[in-house]
Protein backbone atom coordinates (compact mmCIF):
# COMPACT_ATOMS: atom_id res chain seq x y z
CA UNK A 1 0.00 0.00 0.00
CA UNK A 2 0.92 3.79 -0.27
CA UNK A 3 1.48 5.50 2.74
CA UNK A 4 -2.18 8.02 1.38
CA UNK A 5 -3.66 4.83 1.46
CA UNK A 6 -3.71 4.43 5.25
CA UNK A 7 -6.62 6.59 6.15
CA UNK A 8 -7.96 5.68 9.55
CA UNK A 9 -5.89 5.95 11.28
CA UNK A 10 -3.46 7.51 9.84
CA UNK A 11 0.36 6.35 8.94
CA UNK A 12 1.56 8.20 12.21
CA UNK A 13 -0.99 5.77 14.00
CA UNK A 14 -0.92 2.13 12.14
CA UNK A 15 1.18 0.01 13.55
CA UNK A 16 3.64 -1.70 11.12
CA UNK A 17 6.07 -4.11 12.94
CA UNK A 18 5.83 -5.41 16.74
CA UNK A 19 7.72 -7.70 19.19
CA UNK A 20 6.05 -10.72 19.04
CA UNK A 21 6.24 -12.94 22.62
CA UNK A 22 7.94 -15.94 21.65
CA UNK A 23 5.30 -18.47 22.48
CA UNK A 24 2.78 -16.57 20.77
CA UNK A 25 4.61 -16.57 17.20
CA UNK A 26 2.44 -19.40 15.34
CA UNK A 27 2.05 -17.91 11.49
CA UNK A 28 4.59 -15.18 12.24
CA UNK A 29 2.15 -12.57 12.36
CA UNK A 30 0.21 -10.51 14.61
CA UNK A 31 -3.29 -10.50 14.83
CA UNK A 32 -5.46 -7.86 16.83
CA UNK A 33 -9.25 -9.38 17.85
CA UNK A 34 -11.14 -6.29 17.07
CA UNK A 35 -14.21 -7.25 18.74
CA UNK A 36 -16.09 -4.87 20.18
CA UNK A 37 -14.07 -1.79 18.89
CA UNK A 38 -14.21 0.77 19.93
CA UNK A 39 -16.76 0.83 22.13
CA UNK A 40 -18.60 -2.30 23.74
CA UNK A 41 -15.19 -3.64 25.61
CA UNK A 42 -16.73 -6.74 27.51
CA UNK A 43 -16.00 -7.92 24.37
CA UNK A 44 -12.34 -6.99 24.06
CA UNK A 45 -9.63 -9.99 23.83
CA UNK A 46 -6.01 -11.08 22.04
CA UNK A 47 -6.05 -13.71 19.12
CA UNK A 48 -1.84 -13.15 19.54
CA UNK A 49 0.28 -12.31 22.39
CA UNK A 50 2.46 -9.09 22.20
CA UNK A 51 6.23 -9.00 24.02
CA UNK A 52 6.66 -7.61 27.23
CA UNK A 53 10.70 -8.54 27.15
CA UNK A 54 11.42 -4.59 27.61
CA UNK A 55 10.75 -4.00 31.30
CA UNK A 56 6.85 -4.77 30.59
CA UNK A 57 6.88 -3.55 27.30
CA UNK A 58 7.22 -4.12 23.59
CA UNK A 59 8.52 -2.38 20.56
CA UNK A 60 6.42 -0.87 17.77
CA UNK A 61 7.03 0.51 14.14
CA UNK A 62 4.43 3.04 12.24
CA UNK A 63 3.79 2.95 8.60
CA UNK A 64 5.36 6.70 8.60
CA UNK A 65 8.58 5.16 10.13
CA UNK A 66 8.59 6.48 13.66
CA UNK A 67 8.52 3.86 16.09
CA UNK A 68 7.84 3.97 20.09
CA UNK A 69 8.04 1.77 22.86
CA UNK A 70 4.79 0.95 24.50
CA UNK A 71 4.42 0.45 28.35
CA UNK A 72 1.45 -2.52 28.85
CA UNK A 73 -0.42 -1.23 31.74
CA UNK A 74 -2.64 -4.01 32.52
CA UNK A 75 -1.56 -7.79 33.66
CA UNK A 76 -3.45 -9.91 31.68
CA UNK A 77 -1.20 -8.49 28.89
CA UNK A 78 1.42 -10.17 30.03
CA UNK A 79 0.77 -13.94 31.40
CA UNK A 80 3.89 -15.76 32.21
CA UNK A 81 5.73 -17.13 29.16
CA UNK A 82 5.42 -21.29 28.10
CA UNK A 83 8.54 -23.08 27.49
CA UNK A 84 9.14 -25.42 24.94
CA UNK A 85 5.34 -25.32 23.41
CA UNK A 86 2.61 -22.47 21.84
CA UNK A 87 0.15 -20.49 24.18
CA UNK A 88 -3.19 -20.70 22.34
CA UNK A 89 -4.72 -18.48 20.31
CA UNK A 90 -7.61 -16.35 22.04
CA UNK A 91 -7.75 -14.70 24.80
CA UNK A 92 -10.85 -13.10 26.53
CA UNK A 93 -9.67 -9.62 28.06
CA UNK A 94 -12.72 -7.35 28.55
CA UNK A 95 -12.06 -3.99 29.60
CA UNK A 96 -8.12 -4.32 29.19
CA UNK A 97 -7.00 -0.55 28.13
CA UNK A 98 -3.64 -2.57 25.85
CA UNK A 99 -6.32 -4.53 23.65
CA UNK A 100 -7.94 -1.01 23.02
CA UNK A 101 -4.48 0.66 22.22
CA UNK A 102 -3.90 -2.11 19.78
CA UNK A 103 -7.15 -1.58 18.38
CA UNK A 104 -7.11 2.14 17.76
CA UNK A 105 -3.92 1.65 15.88
CA UNK A 106 -4.77 -1.17 13.90
CA UNK A 107 -6.33 -0.46 10.27
CA UNK A 108 -9.84 -1.19 9.74
CA UNK A 109 -12.28 -0.78 7.04
CA UNK A 110 -13.45 2.81 5.72
CA UNK A 111 -17.05 2.94 6.75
Amino acid sequence: MKTAEFIDPGPSRTWLLMDLREDSIDFGNFATDMTGYPNNPPQWGFYDLPAFYHGRAAGFSFVDGHSEIKRWQDDRTMPPIVKDRMVGDIFPSPRNKDIFWLQDRCTRRIK
